[in-house]
This record gives C-alpha cells, structure tokens and sequence, in this order.
C-alpha cells in the first residue's frame, strides 16, 4: 500500500479537541506513536521534521490535499502516498492534531489555530490535485535548513548538442538563482536538447572528500576549477563516476555542466565527507550509491499478450500503469494526468528493482531511446498547457479504471464533462509496426473537451499528423490542433484513431 497516512472517518465531538487523541486515532498508525515512523522508518517521521515547524501553512497544505511522489525528511527520500484528508476533518480537529505533532517529541513550535486551518482551506479550496514537495518548497522553504550549495546560480542553453558544448562561447537563454541550493533540471525539462551549467560553493571540512556524478546524457563537475568527474558520451544514468578529493576546510568553488540530448533526462551529483558514511546529494536527483544489489526480472510478454506493470515508473507519475505489448512496443499510462505519457521500443521494465525486498524509487524503462509525450512538470486542471486535459472543459477529469480485451489490450476510462472517454491502446503491424491507441466517446459532453496528444517540439504538421523526434503520429477520424509546443484533439466524432509508430 503506498499510503502515509491512515485515517479513519469517525466522528469526534467538534468542543475541546484532544490533540494527542486525534493523533494516535488517525495518525500513529504510519508515523508511530513516538512521531518517528511506523515500521521501523519506513514511514516519515515527525519528530524533529523539518516539514511540520516552522510555517504551518505547509502542513495544513498536506492535511488538507495530500501528498504525492519523493519527499525527503530528515535526509531520507520516502516515495509513498498521503490521500488528502480535508473531507475527513473538519477544520477543529485538523488544528488539534498539528498543534499536538508541533509540541511533541521535542518538538517546538507554535499552536496551530482553527482559524489558520479555515484560511488555507478557503485559500485552496479549487485544489483538486495532491501537492508535491517540490511545489511546497517553492510556497513555503524549509526553514533553519542550509542549502547544499550556497550561493548557487544556473543557467539555461538552448541547442541540439551531443557533447558537452563549450559554455563560454554561448548565451544563456536564461539564469537563475537557486535559493534552495539544489543543481535541479526539472524546470527546464519540458522539451529535449537543451544543456545547463551550475555554480556555487560548498562549504567542507578538511580531509577526503568522495564526489559522485552520473547523468543522461553528459555531464562534467568541477571543483575549484579543476575536472573532478566527467561523463563524455550520450547514454542512460547507471554510469557514476566516483572520484575522491583533498580539500581544506572552507568554501570551495562548485561547477556542473550538463547536456540532454533526447530522450530521458537525469542528473545526480553527491559527496561524502569524510568520516561520513552518507552521501550529501548537491542535486535534487539522487543516484545510486553503489552496483545494484538484486536480480534481473525482465518483464515480457507471455502467450502474445500485453504484460501489465503497476509501479513507480520513472518519467511517469506515482499511478503510472507500464503496458509491454507483443512486437517491443511499451508504453506508460498516467491515472494522474489521464492519459499516455512514455512510449519506447524494445525492453519493457527490469521489475528486479521492486520485486526484490520492496524496493522503492522509480524504475526508468529498459531502453535508451523513450519518448516523452507530455513533458510538462506540473500539472493543474487550472492550466490548458499543463495538463491533458484543459481546463477549457470546465470540469475536473476523473479517472474510470481499466479493463483488458480477451486478447490482453487495455482500455482506459475517463470521465470528463458528463460523458466518457474510452482510450484503448494495441500493437499492430500493417501497414507498419505501431501502437494503435483507439478514442471512443460515450454520451453527450455538456461542452466540448480536448485532449493533450503531445507537448514539445514537433515538424511536419498536418491536420492529419505530425512527427517528433523520430516519432510519426497519424490520425484518423479528427484533426489535430497545433499551439506552441503542444498538440491537441478536439473529441468532436465517436471514434478517432491515432497511430505511433518509431
């Protein structure tokens, strides 16, 4: 179960909430009774997390929508769910049980009143989606936390380059401070080649200081002007490079350089002081800290039908769905975003990783080359070109489940607008080998709904189709709609059908 937090819905009397009752009632069954995390750590803890002092307003947040996808407290990363709660609890006991948690286990902060609960609740009240840390972060910083980096600044190129570009012959496109002190990519990911390049200092002691670097594609790290590790070709994260270093006490000069080319993207960069046995991670991605530690379990195929895989799929959502069809063609399915994300050829999903003691994190494809149709970082039914499925409809998606073919292929259901869609997906070999994915609409919308079927760059548009990298899509029984860097379909006919094929 990937939930955090375990709620039940019975009701207590609204007068003189007794925060520590309503904790160990709805609360200590994920993060324990002592606030350290139930399970041995496995769930996050409270006691001196730097999530719940401070502002209140980011807790409250939490309680009130939940929380999705990679959190790190207390310098652990957990990757589980907490479902929102704010139907569940009225604004009183909400108050109690965050005033209790900011004064418990030595915590201390101050009482969270039922008024401040009312204001978020009323602030937000059109949120429909979980948060993320990231979008916290962002809204309320962790307080008394010192950055990574200190002083840090990126900056953003625009190019097609297959090597690492010399930075001082080029312009940045943009560039930011980075209060948080974290070399992170993420806002800048939305399209394919692009490179980036960071600087900042890093405060050490004296000793040996081991560096660790990986990336998709290439990426180099400097310290005090010196090439500490590089990583030269195009290619998948899995290649860290791990050099050690003699520094003195005091700051140092940091810089990273990286370029994505096509594909995934991914950049971790980490150091283990000395006498440390943890690495602190200067990048908000954290790589692997060693050779992986289970057994190859390639998913496949069986008896000419799809394979299905539920599981934390990299460049997806937390509800990706991984579909392996007959002929190597794989896709992800988002029951957050309500529609296909990833596409690749060849392997499907190495499901060692998970499928050997629980392991946690998201499992990349197994495949160099992954099509990314929906590069957007933040989705939000309150923007058209963040989510695919806009806002222009007027109302909210919701995800229908699936159900499989007697021949395996799946079709998944979205309710939008009072009607249904019903998006079905196959691999076919006429005329080419392609994915067929088969839209069908049932009922009448109150208005009519569009549907994101790519965002990025593309050439050669058509009514009928357009490509993107290397990826052709064609369409029949509609016409695509073309805006900056996004495709849509306007679902105007019963059935229409769109082909990939790569």
């Amino acid at each position: 179960m990937r939930t955090i937090l375990f709620l039940t819905t019975l009701a207590l009397p609204l007068m003189a909430q007794d925060g520590g009752q309503l904790y160990g009632l709805y609360c200590s069954a994920c993060h324990g009774a002592d606030g350290k995390g139930a399970t041995g750590g496995q769930f996050p803890p409270l006691a001196g997390s730097e999530w719940v002092l401070g502002n209140p307003d980011r807790s409250i947040k939490i309680v009130l929508h939940g929380l999705h996808q990679p959190i790190e407290v207390a310098g652990k990363t957990y990757n589980l769910e907490m479902p929102p709660q704010g139907a569940a609890l009225p604004d009183e006991q909400i108050a109690a049980i965050l005033t209790h948690v900011r004064a418990s286990w030595g915590n201390k902060a101050g009482a969270v009143s039922v008024n401040q609960v009312k204001k978020v609740r009323a602030a937000t009240t059109n949120r429909k989606e979980y948060w993320t840390a990231a979008e916290l972060l962002k809204l309320h910083p962790l307080e008394n936390v010192k950055p990574p980096l200190a002083n840090l600044i990126s900056y953003y190129y625009k190019g097609a380059f297959k090597s690492m570009p010399d930075f001082s012959q080029l312009k940045a496109a943009a560039v930011e401070e980075e209060p948080r002190g974290l070399i992170d990519y993420s806002s800048y990911a939305k399209t394919d080649s692009f490179a980036m390049m960071w600087e900042g200092d890093l405060l050490t002691p004296a000793g040996k200081h081991e560096f660790l670097l990986d990336s998709d594609d290439g990426s180099r790290l400097f310290v005090d002007g010196a090439i500490v590790a590089e990583i030269k070709t195009i290619g998948p994260t899995g290649r860290t490079v791990k050099k050690v270093v003699n520094l003195k006490e005091g700051l140092h000069k940091i810089r990273v350089e990286y370029f994505e080319f096509s594909g995934n993207e991914g950049l971790s960069v980490g150091v283990k002081f000395p006498k440390q046995r943890n690495i602190k991670w200067l990048s908000k991605e954290k790589g692997q800290t060693s050779a992986k530690s289970w057994p190859e379990i390639m998913l496949t195929p069986a008896d000419n039908r799809p394979v299905i895989y539920r599981n934390f799929i990299q460049g997806s959502t937390a509800r990706g769905i991984g579909v392996g069809f007959p002929g190597q063609k794989n896709m992800v399915y988002s029951a957050d975003h309500f529609s296909m994300e990833l596409l690749w050829g060849g392997n499907f999903i190495d499901a060692g990783h998970h499928w050997t003691d629980r392991g946690v994190g998201y499992e990349p494809p197994a495949s160099d080359k992954v099509f990314s149709l929906s590069k957007q970082t933040a989705y939000s039914f309150t923007s058209e070109s963040a989510t695919a499925w806009p806002a222009s409809s007027k109302a909210t998606p919701r995800f229908r489940g699936y159900q499989l073919s007697p021949q395996g292929n799946p079709t998944f259901m979205v309710e939008v607008a009072g009607a249904r869609v019903f998006d079905g997906y196959e691999s076919v070999t006429d005329p080419s080998p392609s994915l067929l994915r088969i839209l069908r609409l049932q009922g009448k919308p109150a208005q009519g709904i569009s549907l994101l079927i790519h965002s990025g760059a593309h050439e050669a548009a058509r009514p009928d189709g357009f490509t993107a990298g290397g990826l052709s899509v064609r369409l029949t029984g509609g016409t695509f709609r073309y805006g900056s860097n996004v495709v849509m379909l306007d679902l105007i006919t019963p059935e229409a059908q769109v082909r990939y094929t790569w």
